[in-house]
């Protein structure tokens, strides 16, 4: 699957945490890892969209939590760019170095759907970030010892089960096939003095 196609695939939505909120810190990051959570809130209507909205509010910002995108069954909601260090893993280190993905997990959630978007979306940030798989594939667990990602950390296998799906979808990954161009001295573009 060509990288543009898997985007679409996700019904990635980006809907920025505002600048200068203060969970939204600025500072550069160069990720070099991934760390996956689950949002641990069971609520029905708990979903991608009702998190990215949670994010840019007063108790977010209060509690300086912040993290790049969230999964639901049906769409993926960027609050953060990739480029920017989000708290999410309650360690320098993890903050300083991954992006982080939080599962949703609301009671009226397809929960089959939303673990395949979001072993997809894991391989495609992977693929073009340039990060190992799976090595640097983390569980929030890894950082903090918090029980997260908990959904996954409870189900028989399905950490193991998760890791092996992101890496069938990034060994199916492609670049975006997109034909060489040239361009000719008689190019239109060019000024006339």
């Amino acid at each position: 699957m060509n990288l543009d196609t898997a985007q679409l695939k996700l019904h990635l939505v980006q809907d920025y945490v505002p600048v200068g909120n203060s969970n939204r810190p600025g500072d550069k990051l160069t990720a070099s890892s991934i760390t996956i959570h689950n949002t641990d809130n069971g609520s029905a209507g708990a979903n991608a969209a009702a998190h990215a909205r949670y994010m840019k509010g007063p108790d977010a910002q209060k509690r300086q939590v912040s993290w790049h995108f969230t999964v639901d069954d049906k769409f993926v909601y960027q609050s953060l760019p990739t480029n920017e260090v989000a708290w999410h893993t309650a360690t320098l280190q993890g903050n300083a170095s991954s992006v982080g993905i939080e599962i949703c997990m609301n009671s009226d959630l397809n929960v089959v759907a939303c673990y395949d978007r979001a072993a997809l979306l894991t391989a495609w940030l992977a693929y073009r970030l340039g990060i190992h798989v799976p090595s640097a594939i983390f569980q929030h667990h890894d950082w903090s010892k918090k029980n997260c990602p908990r959904v996954l950390r409870a189900t028989s296998n399905g950490w193991s089960d998760f890791l092996a799906k992101v890496q069938r979808n990034f060994k199916n990954l492609k670049p975006i096939d997109a034909p060489l161009i040239s361009y000719h001295d008689d190019d239109h573009h060019h000024s006339v003095a």
